[in-house]
């Protein structure tokens, strides 16, 4: 099987790249100006006897607590951390505590994102005090 050499100088290659990012920048760019349906309905209403802290937390009468978090499980362990966090604090097994994702709502949750691992240390002192 013979190859082809092509021959590309460095400035062919930023030429290219530039015109490639730049694409990219634009179409990102239009994307982020679409709104979806889901975005602009309010969503779910958060229930009135649940606790607001960054992460809401409810209490069963079967003694299950719920976590309703606003960041996602994208590796950085949320839906361990965090009940682990409050089954000490509440001094409950950890095994009843449950974890649920929140929907997008961003006047409810301040920070709902996930990256830079910043979600438990967000949101680790706010789980303590609710649970304290």
């Amino acid at each position: 099987m013979a190859t082809v050499k092509t021959q590309i100088n460095r400035r062919s290659f930023l030429k290219v790249s530039a015109a490639a990012g730049g694409g990219m920048l634009i179409g990102f760019s239009w994307l982020n100006g679409c709104t979806s349906p889901e975005v602009e309905d309010p969503g779910a209403e958060i229930p009135n006897e649940w606790f607001d802290i960054n992460g809401y937390l409810k209490i069963g009468d079967t003694g299950r607590v719920t976590i309703y978090s606003p960041n996602p499980e994208i590796g950085q362990n949320v839906r361990t951390s965090m009940p682990m966090i409050v089954a000490e604090e509440l001094d409950v097994p950890w095994k009843n505590v449950d974890v649920e994702q929140a929907p997008l709502n961003t006047e409810a949750f301040e920070n709902q994102f996930a990256g830079g691992s910043l979600s438990i240390r967000l949101s680790w002192e706010a789980l303590r005090m609710a649970g304290a």
